[in-house]
């Protein structure tokens, strides 16, 4: 294990190989080269290089800060601010607003072509290169395999944001068709999955390769097919706004159990016990092998937006760590769903944030932010100045989700027989001590011992284990449960702040202030009441008068927060978060696809339109 950040090369020696210039068209994407493809794939350094021109493109903004969190900020559990109205920007894909003026769609989407073209250019040297089934030349069929499950990672993003999209599998050259149609969801993950199947064994392991983890390796693969397979056999949003899934679902659900429990087989991981340490070792650029991480995407120093808009907010000052937001944040709701011993909890959710003198202090009650990363982690202090750009990688995928994904497609396909609970048991067997297994390990799976409980239980228990790593809302969409989980997210919200207020109901016990003490610049912050409100009030510091109670708790509105006063109406975070969605039963289905950018329908010679999903045309 090194603490040293990998020198993956993603950039410096691309250009003179891979150019991809994005022009007007999407589609038309010129590939001006100083060497010939022949030469180029005929050496594995050099089709190397080439490869990491795929990967140069997750180091792009519309991946660093847009796709890979920004656009899935509108779930139960991970919530951007919404403005008081729609503006264009990300709050209106938080709310399910989006315009087809919104810039942030045009970025994500050219740079998914630009990083598919490239991948189409690698995918088609590789298989005619005279080296490729050389033996005394390996890394080839890794290369490929690499460039495959790049390719399908970027049209997973495309098909969950904007359902059927132009699908193209060679790379564009002069001559070509450079308007294509949309294509059907389900033809384009069948080929993306069975390119995967047709390539995983000859991958090799992340213990095997030189990068680690920050390489596509073999155990990504098993669990991108089993991604790839649940979501191709869930449910999606069709342009009639209707929710459906194909009639051979349950093939699908039998190849992500299978894939996944090859994984698992084959290549068993082991659970770091400390859950925060996951994310420091990310923050602090420590890579191990055979532990939770399968593939985090390698941002190179001075990219990457991890603990500047996702985790532990911390405000610039002249202390030498620089400045990081948080742009998603937790509502109450998924807050108290945990369980008080859960020791995921304090990872997940930070109460906190650190001000401009480094003394944290207690975050509002609509800004619990992701507690996983903090630039006061990095291993070197990157200045006052210093914002974007902590170079730390963001996880793709961990074991544990596809532990999470077998138990899920075993349920679906036999209930919850002994290898589904076993999957979910060492999930929650990390998550707790040892010492309470009996009851919130082997007795929670006891109870929830029929098919339908069973599935819930992995609804809620992928909600705990990866609050903040931007995976619900593809969840919710394949399990047809957005609607629900956002109207009930909604409801209880309201609910909190009239029981808070009424200080009687479900919610009444729950904390209508936090009681708080402010420590030293870089200590914990002392926190009173968590989890539930004090029976009587702690002596407040200056209270009732000015300079009583030195040592006194200060106190903010919590759940008092989401009940407004004066009106006696829910709060404006309340009704503002999911805007856009107006169904408190939660029957219907969400809009969470989103529109095509002007100037790609423009571009397209009539052959796209923002057709259906009540975008009016």
């Amino acid at each position: 294990m090194s603490i040293m950040k990998y020198k993956f090369p993603l950039l410096l020696t691309v250009v003179a190989l891979l150019t991809v210039a994005c022009k007007e068209d999407f589609l038309d994407t010129d590939s001006p080269s100083a060497f010939t493809e022949d030469y180029i794939f005929s050496q594995e350094t050099d089709a190397a290089k080439a490869l990491y021109g795929v990967y140069a493109m997750f180091n792009q903004d519309a991946f660093t800060s847009r796709v890979s969190n920004n656009f899935t900020g509108n779930t139960d559990i991970e919530c951007g601010s919404v403005g008081s109205a729609p503006d264009n920007s990300r709050r209106d894909i938080w709310s399910f607003e989006a315009s087809d003026a919104n810039a942030d769609l045009l970025r994500v989407w050219d740079n998914a072509y630009v990083a598919i073209n490239r991948a189409n250019e690698v995918i088609e040297g590789i298989q005619n290169s005279p080296i490729y089934d050389d033996p005394n030349h390996p890394m080839m069929k890794q290369y490929l395999g690499e460039a495959l499950t790049l390719r399908a990672i970027w049209y997973y993003l495309l098909m969950n944001h904007w359902g059927d999209v132009p699908f193209k599998t060679t790379p564009t050259k002069a001559g070509d068709n450079f308007y294509l149609p949309r294509s059907p969801r389900d033809s384009c993950l069948t080929v993306l999955i069975q390119d995967l199947v047709d390539i995983e064994a000859d991958m090799m392991w992340a213990d095997q390769l030189p990068y680690g983890i920050e390489q596509i390796n073999r155990e990504f693969v098993l669990g991108m097919i089993a991604r790839l397979s649940l979501m191709r056999g869930g449910y999606w949003l069709t342009p009639d706004m209707q929710m459906v899934r194909q009639p051979d679902y349950l093939d699908y659900y039998t190849l992500a159990r299978d894939y996944a429990k090859k994984l698992v087989d084959l290549k068993p991981h082991t659970l770091n016990p400390d859950f925060l340490q996951i994310f420091k070792n990310e923050c602090e650029f420590i890579k191990p092998l055979n532990e939770d991480v399968l593939w985090e995407v390698p941002f190179y120093p001075g990219s990457g937006d991890v603990a500047w808009n996702n985790g532990i907010r911390v405000d610039a000052g002249t202390h030498p760590y620089g400045s990081g937001s948080n742009y998603l944040s937790f509502p109450l709701t998924y807050v108290y769903s945990f369980d008080t011993l859960d020791q995921r909890f304090d990872a997940t959710c930070a109460f906190y944030y650190y001000e401009d003198n480094l003394v944290q202090n207690p975050q509002s009650y609509s800004s619990v932010g992701p507690g996983k990363w903090n630039r006061l982690w990095l291993p070197y202090q990157p200045g006052a100045s210093s914002a974007k750009g902590t170079g730390i990688n963001w996880p793709m995928m961990r074991y544990t989700d596809v532990l999470l994904m077998m138990a899920e497609a075993e349920n679906e396909l036999n209930g919850p027989t002994e290898l589904a609970k076993g999957a979910l048991r060492q999930v929650r067997q990390r998550a707790f001590d040892q010492s309470v297994w009996g009851t919130k390990v082997d007795a929670y799976i006891s109870e929830h011992g029929d098919k339908e409980s069973f599935f819930r239980a992995i609804v809620d228990e992928r909600a705990w284990e990866f609050g903040g790593e931007c995976l619900r809302k593809y969840d919710l969409a394949r399990w047809n449960l957005y609607g629900e989980k956002v109207a009930q997210t909604r409801n209880d919200l309201i609910q909190m702040g009239k029981d808070a207020y009424a200080g009687v109901g479900k919610w009444a016990a729950y904390p209508h202030y936090l009681y708080y003490k402010l420590q030293e610049p870089m200590q914990p912050m002392l926190i009173l009441n968590k989890f539930r409100q004090p029976e009587t009030e702690p002596a407040l510091e200056d209270s009732p008068n000015v300079g009583d109670n030195p040592d006194g708790w200060m106190r903010q509105s919590w759940l008092l927060g989401l009940y407004n006063t004066s009106t006696g109406e829910p709060s404006d975070y309340v009704m503002r978060q999911w805007r856009g969605y107006t169904d408190n039963t939660g029957q219907m289905p969400v809009r969470y696809i989103l529109p095509l950018h002007s100037s790609t329908i423009s571009s397209s010679q009539g052959v796209l339109q923002n057709n259906g999903y009540n975008y009016g045309e």
